[in-house]
């Protein structure tokens, strides 16, 4: 197990003391797979969905503002939020365009370099697009995300290797 960065010692997984029996554990496990137990989550999350989605517009507005700002720690803690609350919200497309400028916020800032400004109005224009527009982005987001994950895995190269210019 690799060490943090921070210098901390990571607790190893079977030292976590057990909570339940092996049998508790077991019963517990395959009610929470349950079909029955699926079908409530489903209509729990599909009553909340607008509840969702105004959360996720929340976080593009503070994407928005962090951008605007260069204030990357700020921004990228906000894609890292619209990531994983997206497809919850129903917003797969902006989820996905959220990931790619999760991965490119999270490389820059281990390479200790300034962010693209290209690489990151285009990834903003596109998260705030795709979170407004739910039918473009059901027809073009998969295409918005895979070019610009291609864009950025083509600049994170640049970075590291100059020559590929």
């Amino acid at each position: 197990m690799a060490k943090p960065a921070d210098g901390s010692e990571p607790v190893a997984t079977a030292s976590y003391p057990r909570l339940l029996s092996e049998g508790a554990r077991k019963q517990a496990m395959a009610k929470l797979k349950s079909g029955e137990t699926l079908a409530k989550a489903s209509r729990v999350i599909a009553m909340k969905t607008s509840e969702l989605r105004g959360a996720v517009l929340a976080l593009v507005e503070q994407l928005e503002a962090a951008m605007q700002a260069q204030d990357w720690p700020t921004a990228f803690s906000a894609t890292h939020e619209i990531r994983g609350l997206a497809g919850t919200a129903g917003l797969t497309a902006t989820g996905r365009i959220a990931n790619g400028l999760c991965h490119y916020l999270d490389s820059i800032a281990q390479l200790g370099i300034e962010p693209d400004a290209t690489v990151t109005n285009l990834h903003l224009g596109a998260v705030i697009r795709s979170a407004r527009t739910e039918d473009e982005a059901a027809q073009h987001g998969d295409a918005v995300a895979e070019q610009l994950a291609a864009l950025v895995a083509r600049k994170l190269a640049e970075i590291k290797d100059p020559a590929t210019r």
